[in-house]
């Protein structure tokens, strides 16, 4: 029985991004399942639950980035799936109320309005993991979150406040929200490589 990455991309992004590539060069003997995800972050998460539930019964990891992190951290709480963060962005709904009105361009084409909706959608799913940690939901050995200190995007402080209080392993790296060296991560950081064998092995 293989072991599972189920990768979740950000906002914008695509299940073809690095992160999953990434993922099927350094561990090309466990099963790679990496969604695209719509906008709305319901109907993402509802996506990614059918996904967890389906496989629970095999070892699982998530990995999520930027947004996707936040979803893999949701999962991680809703399930108790381990989850390996990447620049998470745990304020969605605080981002997105700044844009309301804004254009946004997919990575496959599509193009949206940020909306009203949108931005209540996302304060749902933020207030969904501030009541996670206040309910003890969060593991801490489950959660590692890898933290680009140049990221250009998030106010990183935040991020690690509230993983900290989640109880979450935080490595901080030089780099920027892409995470452009999360290969070189995967292949060389000992600490990562730790984290992923022994949630692999559980």
């Amino acid at each position: 029985m293989k072991n599972i990455f189920l990768n979740i991309h950000g906002f914008g992004s695509s299940g073809s991004n690095s992160k999953a590539a990434a993922l099927v060069k350094y561990y090309p003997d466990h099963e790679i399942i990496s969604p695209d995800l719509p906008p709305d972050p319901q109907e993402s998460l509802s996506i990614v639950e059918q996904l967890v539930v389906k496989n629970l019964e095999r070892p699982i990891i998530m990995q999520g980035s930027s947004m996707g992190g936040l979803y893999s951290l949701i999962m991680h709480m809703r399930h108790g799936v381990p989850a390996l963060l990447i620049n998470p962005a745990l304020t969605p709904g605080d981002l997105i109320s700044a844009r309301v009105g804004e254009p946004y361009e997919f990575s496959n084409g599509d193009r949206i309005i940020i909306s009203e909706e949108h931005a209540r959608s996302f304060a749902l799913v933020q207030d969904e993991v501030e009541q996670g940690i206040k309910d003890g939901r969060s593991e801490g050995s489950k959660i590692l979150a890898l933290i680009g200190e140049q990221d250009e995007l998030l106010d990183q402080e935040t991020m690690k406040s509230i993983l900290r209080r989640a109880g979450a392993g935080i490595i901080s790296y030089e780099t920027d929200h892409r995470f452009s060296i999360f290969e070189d991560v995967l292949e060389k950081d000992s600490r990562v490589k730790a984290f992923l064998q022994q949630n692999l092995s559980s």
